[in-house]
């Protein structure tokens, strides 16, 4: 079995740890789940094969965690040589370490929100790729050497200078951090975050919509996105597909962003669409919109089978026609599809975020949802209210105080009920459970489901 936990050791004497939280009771992880839970864990940011430096760009504060051992770099001669994105040739994306940043002029930033994104998104079992995450201990003052204070010296303006200054101050005195408890060990000796490696590239207005301007605004733009306004509509899902490219193209950036998207594509993005909002409403995400990234995929048809592998590119979907498939597959009519991936979950989880997908009535306009998520929805829903043993696992394993654990169980409640009412009123239809299985038999499979 891959190690769940370990300790480290700083050069202050100090024990840091690093742990694979436990799985998320009747949850479905993979076996590369579990692999990269060991594979983080065993990361030690003291080994010399391992650089830390400073998130300087965006607008929170992280630390990146590089992998030197294929090149010629000392740990010291990397961390005071290099800044910002640039990666030098040898030097590997190990991961990044994220800690809660919540002060005045920051981005917001909750570390246990990336954890309970990964757990969550394995309990529903969904499509969408939610990162790995652990949960990862640093000695604050070996912290403060290596990376805060460059992360000080390398930013000026903005959120992110804003939340690197506040993150000096509190690890030079940390009983003066208001917010300590989100930030510090009880003993207030190391931060506490997550560690997660993300992977893809950000999105267009395909689906993150135009963001002429963020908050509301951004967040009704999202859903005047093809996939969106197809899941909106009440018509079967692949005339609900026709409708809804017909209305987001009216929006030129949309319609040049989108291309014609084919059938396939769209339904993958309308299921990906309503695991996203159902988990965001859930966690009172705030900061979604812009944040979503996609990788390639090949799909084709073998022996009667639905075949799928990944497709090395980084070209924008405005550029796909320029992704050639590989040799071994060209002579199947491979089709290219955008998968979904939720990398950037840090603003969910805290009660004084906004919740974007609750405020603009994200929940209430889908018309078409997966038979398999709804029910794993009531299901979790009734053991939220009842104090079963999905609540008892997140109030012992996320470090979550009453009010945001109560809000958790209060969302799913909500969720449950605004997705039921559309169900009874006849509104919503089980017709996403399997979009590969179009690609097969060309036919939409849709589950006749009792509301609960």
């Amino acid at each position: 079995m891959p190690s769940t936990a370990h300790d480290y050791h700083s050069p202050n004497g100090l024990i840091e740890r690093s742990v694979a939280l436990p799985s998320i009771p009747h949850g479905s992880y993979s076996k590369k789940d579990l692999e990269q839970e060991a594979k983080l864990v065993a990361m030690d940011f003291y080994s010399e094969k391992i650089a830390l430096s400073p998130k300087t760009w965006s607008t929170s504060p992280g630390t990146m965690v590089r992998d030197l051992s294929a090149s010629t770099y000392t740990q010291s001669s990397y961390e005071d040589q290099f800044k910002g994105k640039a990666v030098p040739k040898g030097v590997k994306k190990a991961a990044v370490f994220k800690q809660s940043m919540n002060e005045a002029n920051t981005s917001g930033t909750f570390s246990p929100s990336a954890l309970l994104y990964y757990h969550l998104s394995r309990y529903f079992d969904m499509s969408i790729d939610v990162p790995v995450a652990i949960y990862r201990e640093m000695d604050s003052k070996a912290h403060y050497q290596r990376v805060t204070r460059r992360g000080v010296a390398q930013t000026r303006t903005g959120m992110i200078a804003a939340g690197w200054q506040h993150l000096a101050a509190a690890e030079k005195n940390p009983n003066n951090f208001k917010a300590a408890a989100s930030l510090f060990t009880p003993d207030r000796k190391k931060i506490y975050g997550c560690m997660l490696k993300a992977k893809g590239e950000r999105y267009g207005a395909e689906l993150n919509g135009v963001r002429s301007r963020w908050g509301t605004v951004q967040n009704e733009e999202f859903q005047r996105t093809a996939p969106y306004l197809a899941l909106s509509s009440e018509l079967p899902l692949l005339q609900a597909i026709t409708e809804g490219k017909k209305q987001a193209f009216k929006n030129s950036k949309i319609r040049q962003a989108t291309l014609d998207a084919s059938p396939f594509q769209m339904m993958y993005w309308m299921k990906e669409l309503t695991e996203i909002v159902l988990l965001d409403f859930i966690f009172s995400q705030q900061d979604r919109i812009g944040n979503i990234d996609y990788e390639w995929r090949w799909y084709w048809l073998a022996s009667g089978e639905v075949k799928s592998q990944a497709a090395d590119s980084k070209l924008s979907r405005t550029q796909m026609g320029s992704i050639k498939p590989p040799a071994e597959i060209a002579g199947l009519s491979p089709q290219l599809l955008q998968r979904t991936c939720l990398n950037d979950n840090d603003a969910g989880g805290r009660v004084p975020y906004v919740n974007f997908a609750k405020k603009t009535g994200m929940l209430q306009k889908l018309r078409h949802f997966s038979a398999d998520i709804y029910k794993r929805l009531l299901l979790l829903n009734n053991d939220l209210q009842d104090s079963g043993e999905i609540f008892q696992y997140l109030q012992n394993n996320f470090l979550l105080d009453s009010a945001q654990l109560n809000q958790i169980v209060k969302n799913t409640r909500l969720a449950k009920d605004i997705l039921q009412d559309t169900c009874s009123l006849g509104k919503l239809q089980f017709d996403l459970d399997a979009p590969k299985d179009y690609l097969l038999t060309g036919r939409v499979k849709l589950t006749n489901l009792a509301c609960g």
